[in-house]
């Protein structure tokens, strides 16, 4: 095993109060060792006690683990910033509807590559992501997926979710999927998998068992979208009785563990339900704002025990795959919505970054903070720009004031996959090239024309599905 001695003025741990490990280090360092933190103190001891440790990073750096992206859809990796006209459920018939059956595997991966650039960039080392489409089982999309995380050196949690309620396919294509998506995830590096579960209104009645009873059979994880709107609480609780997660606890899904997107409407009960049930929380500040969603409770959910994570969405519904402006508005949002700028602070906002979604997605004890025996993932930012030029706070200072532009290296699992502001594995042009011609594509066989430029479409269209 190689050793490196990572070098920085903060070392921002996201260590639990108790930990050995303080939650912040001044003239600190990370010591790797292979693909596993071997030490964390400060730079003094640690490059006395290890001499022959080759030194990256500087003493004015401020180092952090590795930001948990706990919600987004590299199945939109090819039409970002389209259709801003829309809220979430004529987004779902004019523009998702539409892209769900023309996507291949290769679509898949130049999307997913694409996306992947971008959160790698903004200091990303895990993303959760369900990939939205129809099954394809003559060659499932979704392996597309896990190919473009290993090349890019990009840790994912990878689902697949589609729902056949406006469809005929029934379960067991998309059963399918989810046995190619798992088989290519078990062979990867980067990759393990869920079970994804669109949402309720998505799926009939034995379709939605069948997942369900897949998961727990299997002891797989869900990653499911729960009350993003107003509209699907009320709509599930027409059909079914119950607000769709009160659907999904009596129908078994609570066995395995959850992490929910969104979570916006929900009410007391449901949260008590969460807590409870230790489901995890994925919070889209930027996409809900986009989408005209809401705002999440998210202090009433921590305030129960509820782990809440930040995540970026697709690049459809957010357009941007920047954590830091997530994790930014996350807090921003949190003190509108209360009137009170002490409604979240940043190490909050922060916290939420880094381990609050590793709790979230159970995966605390591997990832997340910056702790001996904890996989190697963390990230640099550039003490040396104008920006960070002077650190008073190194909370607001990596929530509030930096951006992907400070983001200088991101290890993941003790390799580089961003040195020096770019990624090593993958070649940003060649990347860029591939995708164009299958947006284009893309937006044709989907008959998106009216709404993209790509092929002439008009910029300032206000038609509503």
């Amino acid at each position: 095993m190689s050793q490196t001695l990572i070098r920085a003025g903060w070392v921002l741990t996201a260590a639990p109060d108790d930990s050995a490990t303080p939650a912040a280090i001044r003239d600190g360092a990370v010591l790797l060792d292979g693909d596993r933190i071997a030490a964390v103190g400060t730079f003094a001891e640690l490059s006395a006690a290890h001499p022959d440790a080759p030194v990256r990073g500087g003493a004015y750096d401020v180092v952090t683990p590795g930001f948990v992206n706990t919600h987004g859809h590299f199945s939109e990796g090819l039409i970002t910033g389209i259709g801003s006209q829309y809220t979430l459920w004529e987004w779902l018939t004019a523009l998702i509807g539409r892209v769900n059956p023309v996507m291949t595997r290769e679509k898949a991966y130049a999307g997913t590559v694409l996306q992947g650039i971008q959160l790698l960039r903004s200091g990303v080392t895990t993303a959760n992501d369900m990939f939205c489409a129809d099954p394809m089982p003559d060659e499932p999309a979704t392996p597309g997926v896990v190919q473009a995380l290993e090349d890019l050196g990009l840790r994912g949690v990878v689902s697949f979710g589609s729902g056949d309620v406006d469809r005929d396919f029934g379960a067991t294509p998309i059963l399918e999927e989810f046995e190619a998506l798992r088989e290519a995830a078990d062979a990867s590096r980067y990759s393990t998998f869920r079970v994804g579960v669109s949402s309720i209104g998505r799926y009939t009645d034995d379709t939605w068992q069948e997942h369900v009873d897949y998961a727990v059979a299997g002891g797989h994880g869900v990653h499911v979208h729960f009350h993003e709107v107003r509209e699907e609480v009320t709509a599930a609780r027409q059909r079914t009785g119950r607000t769709a997660i009160g659907h999904a606890e009596a129908t078994g899904m609570f066995q395995v563990p959850v992490i929910a997107a969104h979570s916006v409407w929900v009410d007391r009960e449901d949260r008590e339900r969460y807590a409870t049930n230790g489901v995890g929380v994925a919070h889209n500040p930027v996409a809900n704002g986009i989408l005209a969603s809401g705002i999440a409770p998210v202090a009433e959910l921590r305030a129960l025990g509820v782990p809440v994570g930040i995540g970026v969405d697709g690049p459809a519904s957010n357009d941007s795959q920047d954590f830091l402006q997530a994790m930014k508005t996350a807090a921003l949002l949190a003190r509108v919505r209360d009137l009170q700028a002490t409604a979240m602070s940043a190490r909050e906002a922060f916290e939420m970054g880094t381990i609050g979604g590793a709790r979230a997605l159970r995966m605390e004890h591997e990832i997340g903070s910056l702790e001996p025996g904890k996989r190697a993932d963390l990230v640099v930012f550039d003490g040396d720009s104008p920006t960070l030029a002077n650190v008073h706070d190194p909370y607001q200072a990596v929530v509030f004031v930096a951006g992907s532009r400070e983001v200088r290296d991101v290890w993941v699992d003790g390799d580089l996959s961003v040195a020096d502001f770019d990624v090593t594995r993958v070649d940003v042009r060649e990347a860029v090239d591939r995708a164009r011609p299958l947006a284009r594509q893309l937006v044709a066989e989907a008959g998106l024309e009216r709404l993209s430029a790509l092929t002439g479409g008009a910029l300032d269209d206000t038609e509503r599905p």
